[in-house]
């Protein structure tokens, strides 16, 4: 199947995976393309003939990617308090959320890509509240209600922050 795969649609594949990783420094959107490719090729992700095979690749794509988060996060904790600023140089919990065993390339690009994101919605605090509670692992409704925000106005955020990366990402600005 892959063989017959058009240009425009390893571009999506690629944007796809690229927004997956977005984040995630300890793999790049090379690496989650190729082990959603290796998974079906082994036979260890099968794929269900109704749905389209761009979807599903994502869907796999998406598997993995959060597979990856969630190892992440049962490794290592991020309390509320650490997410705090401490000192005037400081920005919070864009700058804690790096893993200390990183090498240093990886580290400072991981950094580079969190300040960047950062940027994109300092304006926007619904956006940074979404964010930030989603990577302290608070659910949808103890993100709204700490940010004193709807269920609406939650989704909408949603959608911006999708967006926006997705433009961002697209325009190599990330």
């Amino acid at each position: 199947m892959l063989e017959t795969m058009s240009k425009a649609d390893l571009i999506r594949l690629e944007h796809f995976a690229r927004l997956r990783t977005a984040g995630l420094v300890w793999l790049d959107w090379e690496d989650l393309l190729h082990e959603a490719i290796d998974r079906v090729l082994s036979g260890s992700r099968k794929w269900p003939k109704a749905i389209p095979f761009i979807v599903f690749m994502c869907g796999t794509m998406r598997s993995i990617a959060s597979e990856f988060w969630r190892e992440r996060s049962a490794k290592r904790e991020i309390a509320m308090t650490d997410l705090a600023p401490t000192g005037e140089n400081d920005s919070g919990f864009f700058d804690r959320i790096i893993d200390e065993n990183q090498n240093p390339e990886r580290e400072a690009s991981a950094h580079e890509v969190l300040t960047k994101i950062e940027a994109l919605f300092e304006d926007d605090h619904a956006a940074l509240a979404v964010l930030t509670g989603l990577a302290n692992g608070s659910t949808p409704n103890e993100i709204q209600r700490t940010a004193a925000i709807t269920p609406k106005q939650y989704a909408t955020a949603q959608r911006r922050i999708r967006r926006t990366l997705s433009r961002a990402i697209r325009e190599e600005r990330i």
